[in-house]
């Protein structure tokens, strides 16, 4: 409104005033005039002063719009209306119809390159009345696939009028009334949704990645809800195929729990799918897929008709297109535009005339072929604007184009040149002036159609002006710069804001996006074949933060051999607290691959390092690591002492959960092979205090287990099956959800749920070969090969039992030695009596007891005899109890009553050591019954 531009001016004008001129506008300047006439007609005023100019300049003022006419000449983009897709126009039209009545739909347009996608959205929309129906739109882009939650702020942005040139504060101002005019309350979105623009609110500072994930669903559900309470209100996300993992699982979450009728309009190519077949069944009718496909022949000649504005079409043009386009609309329009221009095809009087024989034409057969072609005709300053923005993205920020470019004067008409050609067009006017590519497919042609170097110093300009244009945010565009940077020629600047992406990544649970920045980081520099030391010092960083990430992903077999790769370099690195990081996390990663005698041998050596620089994080880690190295290799004692000094440095270091929830389970991770119960369940309380307290998911799932095996140590398998089934109903982390997993599946197989076990414990096998966690083995393998024989198939049950053993002497793990042995023990058992001693059920396969009955008792009392003696040996409390207990069965059986009296006594007194009170009440049982 008002005054639209002055003399001189970098606005592009001419995009401005075609969209919100108006009668009664005022034009100032000559610039202003020659850019508009095409668009108005004019009154002259008298000249005016202007500020900034030393003499009067001309003044106009707007009298009407012109109907803007359909120009045919060499450089016009020509375009057709929307030809073959009444059908879905219809469909769309009807759910809007239905809307209004109050009933919303899913809509996913899908369809390859070219196939009019974005045509049909944006006719679609041009039916739409904008001040009855909201439309509200968020897009991917090809850059964009590792930047977390990129689409759901490109749409927030729209929704609260964030200006790419806000400052911080006034980005925060906008969050804060705009959630508080559509919610009402803003307490509880704010700080997550603010967060999304890296704000700081001390709220959720200390809050796990996981909860805030939780809780920006949760904001967003709320946003989209009262936008659609407010209106009808249509979301349109395009591009789907190219957004990044995180927020395409919120948005199927958050689509699907709308509360409020809307329409949600998704566009994406058929490599990408937005609900799972399983998503399907459950949403039924709401949900409704257009799959675009190419024109037919009939449509093909309507379209192209439709683009000449004629039904005279040369015969020669029509077979052309038949045979090179196949149907498809762009590649059509492409091909129709590139023979204009290249005056093989022209207007004469009314109708076409082709030149020349389209055989002499250099026709490209690709799509892509002909977007060169029409790239070439462009003139060189023209062109190479068109190149720069192409490097900027599919979408461009004029402001950005107009810093990095050195053709600043022919900016604006190569604009307007490139508009016209139906190569660009603008995307928005305000808060900033944005052009976007027609295509994806242009914008790819363009930046391929650059050499190597080139692309390299453009994407390095760009970083460049993006540091200094948003200096004052930066941690918003670290994705943006990481990307630039990566493609441009500053290494060490792609480095460390990809090190900074991964680091922000993961703080929002964008666990994937956070893998791929620190894998591209970990290329650049691994690249590097002599490194200096401070490169040296940086990889080692990186491997240590990366590990974590790894540790989320709970991928131990790559990790590992990540790791390994660079130990021989480890002992180079000067800063002490990296040094000792990194062999703390090798130490930690060889314990799940069920490495024991290295992983201590790694933590040692990082604990030592840690104490002759007397760092307190690195003697916490690795105490708090040597903790549950101690549990699976029977140094019990030492892992106790370990326990203390890591929960007392975990006191002083506050500000590090991990370490905090980490460190105080290692004791009931020791109790549950020790068979203690009274400090897990005490520890398990104030995990749970402290998660809840923290929001810390990880510490609410550890408290679940904790207390799960104070229930398990003391006989109560129901309960502890709970605190163990809360545990995998809680977590979010691939390791998180299988460990509790594990003992859920021994619980049901205690309690002869076999169906359940199996399901449980393949689940945990599945994730342990795939993840490399090798230590999960010597407790599932043994029980699965149980379930087996169970189920008939005996000597694969045996053969698995068996390995296990094998590899547990082997290992030198007393606890997975005893627990086999125990196992074989109670196989060998059923077989000889033909009753359960422990939870076994009735073996059917008759061949196999035939074969094994003779030998079956003496088996089953020399695997359980030797169970005892390995528990003994290594300290396990909890399997010698229970195996003293069948072995006293099985001499009750034999009629050695003394020897089974000897045995239920020893048991007894083992349960009331740990104060395991179902337990010792069944031995007590037992004893009567024995007189």
């Amino acid at each position: 409104k008002g005054t639209h531009g002055v003399a001189g001016d970098t606005v592009h004008l001419a995009a401005r005033l075609s969209s919100l001129g108006k009668e009664g506008d005022i034009l100032v300047g000559p610039d202003t005039y020659a850019q508009a006439e095409g668009y108005f007609d004019f009154e002259s005023l008298e000249p005016a002063r202007v500020k900034g100019k030393a003499e009067p300049v001309q003044v106009h003022k707007v009298l009407s719009r012109k109907d803007k006419p359909v120009t045919i000449h060499r450089l016009s983009g020509m375009r057709a209306d929307l030809i073959g897709r009444r059908m879905e126009m219809d469909e769309l039209s009807e759910a809007v119809a239905s809307l209004r009545k109050g009933k919303g739909k899913i809509f996913s347009i899908c369809g390859d390159a070219g196939t009019g996608k974005s045509r049909l959205v944006e006719d679609f929309k041009a039916t739409l009345d904008l001040d009855e129906i909201q439309w509200i739109e968020g897009h991917a882009y090809a850059y964009s696939q590792n930047i977390p939650y990129f689409p759901l702020i490109d749409l927030l942005n729209r929704i609260f009028h964030i200006e790419e040139n806000d400052i911080s504060e006034e980005i925060r101002e906008k969050v804060e009334s705009g959630i508080e005019h559509l919610v009402g309350t803003k307490e509880g979105l704010v700080p997550y949704v603010g967060s999304l623009y890296s704000l700081n609110y001390p709220q959720i500072k200390d809050v796990s990645p996981e909860f805030w994930r939780s809780r920006i669903q949760e904001s967003v559900q709320a946003i989209f809800s009262a936008l659609a309470k407010k209106s009808p209100t249509i979301f349109f996300l395009e591009d789907l195929h190219w957004a990044d993992p995180s927020f395409v699982e919120l948005f199927r979450r958050v689509s699907l729990a709308i509360r409020e009728p809307a329409i949600v309009l998704c566009v994406y190519r058929p490599t990408f799918n937005l609900f799972a077949s399983h998503h399907l069944i459950s949403i039924g009718k709401i949900y409704q897929e257009i799959r675009l496909q190419d024109l037919s022949s009939s449509e093909a000649h309507d379209m192209l008709a439709s683009l000449l504005k004629t039904e005279s079409i040369p015969s020669d043009l029509k077979r052309l297109v038949q045979a090179k386009t196949e149907g498809n609309p762009f590649y059509l329009e492409e091909l129709v535009n590139s023979l204009i221009e290249s005056e093989a095809l022209v207007p004469e009087n009314g109708n076409w005339e082709i030149t020349k024989p389209l055989s002499e034409t250099e026709i490209s057969s690709s799509i892509h072929g002909l977007i060169s072609g029409r790239l070439d005709r462009l003139e060189k300053e023209t062109k190479r604007i068109l190149q720069e923005a192409s490097v900027i993205g599919r979408a461009f920020l004029y402001e950005i184009l107009l810093k990095i470019t050195e053709l600043k004067d022919r900016i604006e008409p190569s604009l307007s040149t490139l508009e016209r050609l139906d190569l660009i067009r603008t995307r928005s006017l305000q808060p900033d002036l944005e052009y976007m590519f027609k295509h994806s497919l242009t914008q790819e042609v363009v930046y391929e159609g650059l050499l190597k170097k080139e692309r390299k110093k453009i994407h390095e300009q760009i970083g460049i002006v993006m540091e200094r244009l948003f200096h004052n945010r930066l941690p918003e565009f670290y994705e943006t710069l990481a990307f630039h940077f990566t493609l441009g020629r500053s290494v060490h600047k792609a480095i460390d804001y990809l090190m900074r992406s991964g680091e922000k990544s993961l703080g929002r649970y964008a666990v994937q996006e956070s893998h791929e920045y620190y894998k591209e980081a970990y290329r650049l520099i691994s690249d590097k074949q002599a490194k200096t030391e401070e490169e040296r010092e940086l990889l080692f960083d990186l491997l240590n933060k990366w590990s974590l990430v790894y540790y989320y992903r709970g991928d131990f077999k790559d990790q590992t051999d990540l790791l390994m790769r660079h130990e021989s370099e480890a002992d180079l690195v000067n800063d002490k607290e990296k040094q000792g990081m990194f062999y703390g996390w090798l130490g930690f990663n060889l314990q799940f691959r069920w490495e024991i005698e290295d992983s201590f041998r790694y933590l040692q050596k990082a604990l030592t390092i840690g104490e002759e620089a007397n760092n307190q994080r690195v003697i916490g880690y690795a105490c708090t690591w040597l903790v549950y190295t101690c549990a699976v290799c029977d140094k019990y004692e030492e892992g106790y002492s370990f326990w203390k000094r890591a929960v007392e440095i975990a006191g002083s270091i506050k500000s590090d959960q991990y370490l905090f929830f980490k460190s105080m389970a290692g004791i009931a991770h020791l109790n549950f092979f020790c068979g203690e119960k009274k400090q897990s369940y005490e520890v398990g309380n104030t995990l749970l205090q402290y998660g809840e307290k923290y929001s810390n998911i990880r510490s609410q799932v550890v408290g679940h287990i904790c207390i799960g095996h104070s229930h398990f140590a003391d006989g109560d398998v129901t309960k502890a099956l709970s605190c163990y089934r809360a545990a995998v109903d809680t977590a979010q982390d691939p390791f998180y959800s299988t460990w509790p997993r594990l003992y859920a599946g021994l619980c049901y197989f205690i309690n002869n749920q076999m169906n359940e076990a199996e399901g449980e414990l393949n689940k945990v096998v599945s994730y342990m070969q795939k993840s490399g966690c090798e230590i999960f083995g010597p407790a599932a393998l043994p029980f699965l090969g149980a379930i087996s024989i169970n189920k008939g198939d005996m000597s694969h049950g045996q053969k698995m039992i068996e390995d296990i053993r094998n590899s547990s002497i082997e290992k030198i793990w007393g606890f997975g030695i005893a627990m086999s042995e125990y196992v074989l023990g109670n196989l060998y058992f059923q077989i000889a009596y033909g009753e359960k001693p422990g939870s076994l059920s009735i073996i059917r396969n008759v061949g196999f007891l035939a074969k094994n009955v003779p030998f079956a008792s003496k088996r089953a009392e020399s695997y359980l005899k030797t169970a005892v003696e390995s528990a003994k040996r290594f300290g396990a409390k909890g399997i010698l109890g229970l195996t003293y207990i069948d072995l006293g069965r099985l001499y009750r059986i034999k009629k050695k009553n003394t020897q089974a009296r000897e045995c239920i006594l020893e048991a007894a007194n083992i349960f009331e050591q740990i104060d395991g009170q179902v337990f010792l009440k069944k031995t007590r049982d037992i004893l009567e019954d024995l007189g």
